[in-house]
């Protein structure tokens, strides 16, 4: 029993040695609005998966391009301010993954900010 047991994580590393080779696709989901008020604050929520299996959470790097005056990220970045009323674009990067291997492309989801209430004085 215990021989067969030592047998089975050398099985799984066959098996995963036997697998694609090359880079694995990592995509992003991004699960909040994307239609954001002025004054409104939205909490990021966006997740990844490699092959169409989700990761745990994992370590992103955010920005707003190309003009963060319309959307700004709070300090601790995990919320959008939006500021003012035009388009902007929230780009995502996996800073890190436990995936070795893993394809890692920047992704852009496109927010569109309407008028609504006075601006945050968090916005630049």
């Amino acid at each position: 029993m215990v021989l067969l047991l030592a047998l089975i994580p050398a099985g799984c590393m066959v098996f995963d040695a036997l697998g694609p080779i090359g880079p694995r696709e990592a995509t992003f989901a991004y699960l909040g609005d994307t239609v954001l008020s002025v004054g409104q604050i939205v909490p990021v929520d966006v997740t990844v998966s490699v092959d169409g299996m989700p990761l745990p959470p994992q370590r992103l790097r955010l920005e707003i391009s190309p003009d963060s005056t319309r959307v700004t990220l709070n300090v601790a970045g995990d919320s959008l301010i939006p500021c003012r009323a035009g388009d902007a674009s929230l780009l995502v990067r996996l800073l890190h993954s436990s995936a070795t291997g893993m394809a890692t492309p920047d992704t852009a989801f496109a927010l569109h900010v309407i008028g609504g209430a006075p601006p945050s004085p968090r916005c630049p």
